[in-house]
């Protein structure tokens, strides 16, 4: 038995020290497509737990009508605890708004304004999750107690992150469907110019008695290995991108926070486990079509 698995592997590393160059560009071609794979896969789940962290780092102020009296301004609290989706609600009065808008803008002239405060009672909303932002927006607009055009919130920003999430997987899909489609295409020509070289001996082979598993197999390891190192040098690309933008980007943005630990193992588990997968399946293709019995004449 061990022989046996001892001549199947030896075959396949043959095959592959015959076409070098072709083994290469399969191999470096498959590691692009699982690299643009992966990394727009991870950037995407990174993407989606910063978007869901917003709602403890954005803020909804909600401006109450001038004609509201400040009691009912204070009691206006409960009815935005009892909204679905609401996290924290702080009640900022007029007279505190007034101050910390001039501690925020020390250049302005504040003459009259401490007189005639002209900012109205507002309330400090903070949502459970980013996409709670919207339809929470719109359901305190409609209260009685809001001016009109009274509440605020980063909208721009919320639906630039929303319209991204809806685009990187497309993306991924796109960009990395095209890149596995060449390397499978370079794939399938390395196995398939290993089967009409080795077609003599091939036939050999079956005239002795050899099965189609044993004359299959060393190709169809051929592929899987050449999948399965596209993976691992994707692995490594994705590692290094990743410290690159730990080092260059993320450090100098304190309002992004810092990127978790890039998960090496998971990773390398996932990228070469689809890369010998795929190489598995373009290689049984390849295989599978020279050799099929051909129908004599009648």
């Amino acid at each position: 038995m061990l022989d046996r698995i001892e001549f199947l592997l030896g075959e396949a590393l043959v095959s592959l020290r015959r076409n070098p160059w072709m083994s290469f560009a399969a191999i470096t071609t498959s590691a692009m497509a699982l690299f643009l794979l992966g990394g727009l896969a991870y950037a995407y789940s990174g993407l989606a737990g910063f978007v869901s962290s917003l709602g403890d780092r954005m803020e909804m102020k909600v401006f109450l009508k001038d004609s509201l009296p400040d009691e009912k301004a204070a009691s206006f609290r409960d009815s935005l605890l009892r909204l679905p989706g609401v996290a924290t609600v702080r009640y900022v009065p007029r007279d505190e708004g007034l101050k910390r808008f001039l501690a925020e803008n020390p250049n302005i002239d504040v003459t009259g304004l401490l007189d005639d405060n002209p900012l109205p009672n507002a309330y400090v909303v903070r949502v459970r999750q980013a996409k709670d932002f919207a339809p929470l927006a719109a359901s305190i607009a409609r209260k009685p107690e809001v001016e009109a055009n009274g509440v605020k919130y980063a909208a721009a920003e919320q639906d630039f992150l929303t319209d991204a999430l809806r685009t990187m997987p497309l993306l991924g899909m796109t960009l990395g469907g095209l890149m596995l489609l060449t390397s499978g295409v370079l794939i399938y020509n390395a196995i398939r110019l290993t089967v009409l070289a080795r077609r003599r001996e091939i036939r050999i082979m079956q005239l002795v008695g050899a099965t189609r598993a044993m004359v299959w197999t060393p190709m169809l390891i051929e592929g899987v290995i050449q999948g399965a190192f596209g993976g691992a040098l994707a692995t490594l690309v994705l590692w290094s991108a990743h410290n690159v933008v730990q080092q260059t980007v993320v450090r100098n943005l304190t309002a992004i926070g810092t990127m978790p630990a890039f998960p090496t193992a998971t990773a390398l588990a996932w990228l070469i486990g689809i890369g010998a997968a795929y190489g598995f399946v373009c290689s049984f293709v390849a295989v599978r079509e020279p050799m099929q019995p051909r129908r004599r004449p009648a």
